[in-house]
């Protein structure tokens, strides 16, 4: 059914923050978009923060066209780390393409909720950071810290250098403005594009490494109804944007629902041989999921409080599927494995459990409506990450600010496991 007058189905903004060591990645996915382009029930949009040349530049992306003649707007240096920036590309798209849809992807670097407290870690290795400063003798900018960090095109941020341990990440780095989103501001952006709206965001998704974790769509679950991310890293090449929008141009009247499993199947077909995940989260299940965790907690914490207990949750979460940064384990698979030793130690225990948890495998089905992976090292991957640091490791100091934290006991739980 085409769109009314004026009127799209589908607007699709994609939040491109390049300016970093990904801008050329940024500028094939450009190139992506622009193999479909806009049509009459579709429009794609673009802004794009380069560090080439230090311009920031609003597209309307279209077939038949070079990048340079889809520009309709230049803003200068702007810094994707500063919440406005993106709150005024998703303005300005809505006004310029209202929709009866909108798919709103954030692309960048990306690890999920760990914000660790970079000052904290850093004067113990005697190194003064700031997150806007010029380099000198003694202070070194948090971009350069980012840029050490990152490895290539890869879209995480890990490192091999001394101040690989200062990893303080987000969704949105910006090295030249030494500057960084983080999810609070996050859901301050998402918040806004909201008001704008007058509704709930159709469909977010991140193109960035690590970001489909419980935590943060418990955060969201009041701005938008469904996200779209990985559990894991991303390679390098990201999202496929010409198969995903060539699937949604051929059929625009998609619910976001089905874009969303689009996206999850699209993903994962496009790589041969990387180990990738993908997940779309229904947030309107959120409070439930919340609800399955405390009781989860709960139980965990009177496990850990008799040694067998403790040993028999240590080993669960061991053996738990985890991600490039190994604190992110999979949800379903935990319950899985702490089943599984719960047996070991105890039938009863396991069935006390599993009477307290019996909703959990259908809560997350209804949670998780569309997932995929492929690789051996994602193998029993089931579509959302929860937080859980190991023994003897520091628990995020940002954790407890979370809306997650707040509602549930799981911050109790590893605060007394860890």
């Amino acid at each position: 059914m085409p769109a009314p007058q004026g009127k799209k189905q589908w607007t699709v903004m994609v939040w491109m923050a390049g300016d970093n060591n990904l801008e050329d990645a940024a500028l094939d996915d450009l190139q992506e978009l622009k193999q479909v382009g806009s049509t009459d029930d579709v429009d794609i949009l673009v802004q794009l923060d380069k560090m080439g040349d230090q311009q920031t530049r609003r597209y309307h992306v279209r077939k038949g066209t070079t990048a340079d003649e889809d520009i309709v707007e230049e803003l200068g240096e702007t810094n994707t780390g500063d919440p406005q920036c993106a709150i005024d590309f998703f303005r300005w798209g809505i006004q310029r393409s209202p929709a009866n849809h909108y798919l709103t992807v954030l692309w960048n670097h990306g690890s999920g909720i760990d914000e660790s407290n970079v000052y904290r870690l850093a004067s113990r290795l005697g190194v003064k950071i700031e997150r806007r400063a010029r380099p000198t003798r003694d202070t070194v900018p948090l971009g350069r810290v980012h840029g050490a960090m990152a490895h290539g095109y890869h879209r995480a941020l890990f490192g091999t250098t001394v101040l690989s341990a200062l990893q303080d990440r987000a969704i949105a780095y910006d090295d030249t403005s030494r500057d960084f989103l983080d999810n609070m501001e996050l859901k301050q952006v998402l918040s806004e594009v909201k008001k704008r709206t007058r509704r709930k965001i159709d469909l977010v998704g991140f193109d960035a490494c690590l970001m489909n974790m419980l935590e943060l769509a418990y955060e969201l679950r009041g701005v938008t109804d469904f996200v779209v991310g990985s559990e894991e890293s991303e390679p390098g090449d990201g999202w496929p944007y010409d198969t995903i929008l060539a699937d949604l141009v051929a059929k625009p009247g998609m619910s976001a629902q089905e874009l969303g499993s689009t996206i999850v199947k699209r993903y994962v077909e496009s790589y041969a041989r990387e180990e990738v995940t993908q997940s779309l989260l229904d947030l309107r299940q959120a409070p439930k999921m919340a609800e399955a965790v405390d009781a989860l907690a709960s139980v965990m914490l009177t496990l850990i409080k008799n040694p067998m207990g403790f040993v028999a949750v240590h080993r669960a979460i061991k053996a738990t599927q985890a991600y490039a940064f190994p604190d992110f384990i999979d949800l379903g698979d935990l319950v899985n494995q702490l089943l599984k030793e719960l047996k070991k130690v105890s039938p009863a225990m396991e069935e006390h459990t599993l009477a307290l948890l019996k909703k959990g495998p259908d809560l997350l089905r209804s949670f998780v409506v569309a997932e995929a992976h492929k690789g051996k090292t994602v193998a029993r991957s089931t579509g959302v990450t929860i937080y859980c640091p190991t023994p003897r490791s520091s628990v995020s100091v940002v954790y407890d600010r979370l809306a997650f934290a707040k509602k549930t006991h799981w911050d109790d739980f590893i605060q007394a496991y860890a």
